[in-house]
């Protein structure tokens, strides 16, 4: 089985959907954790209240299975694929999804990795992204609670 790592950025319109982003998240969570559970699919995404940007590891055609949904979810506008490429292993191999809101806590590395006061993925290069999404899971991995308000992992 090829090994693939797919990466994109889309707007977030959870705004539109739901009466709240919480709200919103949860049920992008539920749903993306028990389609990756089922298809074998690793991941993280990080939002803010304008972008999603997200990683998918697994099987290529579960993977690419995988972002056809996105592309036609409503809760995505402007979907931009970044990279996919095959890969050697799983960058996030213990997560059906984690996901990782963008606040004080992480706000050094979207300056850092964005080179921006103002993250915007379209700016950003694919390596940049990648080390970005790779960093602030580490840091929420790594830094105390990941079972709050603020935050939700899914360990698969």
């Amino acid at each position: 089985m090829m090994l693939i790592r797919l990466t994109y950025f889309s707007r977030n319109r959870l705004n539109d959907w739901y009466a709240s982003r919480d709200c919103g998240i949860a049920e992008v969570l539920a749903t993306s954790v028990a389609n990756n559970l089922r298809d074998c699919v690793t991941g993280a995404l990080l939002c803010d209240d304008r972008w999603f940007v997200q990683v998918l590891e697994g099987a290529e055609s579960k993977v690419s299975a995988t972002f056809e949904r996105i592309l036609r979810d409503q809760r995505h506008r402007d979907v931009s694929l970044v990279t996919m490429q095959a890969v050697p292993e799983r960058r996030y191999p213990n997560f059906a999804m984690v996901c990782v809101f963008r606040d004080q806590d992480n706000s050094d590395l979207f300056r850092h990795y964005g080179e921006d006061e103002c993250f915007d993925p379209r700016q950003m290069r694919a390596d940049r992204l990648s080390d970005l999404i790779e960093a602030v899971v580490h840091r929420e991995a790594t830094g105390g609670d990941v079972w709050t308000k603020k935050r939700a992992t899914n360990a698969a």
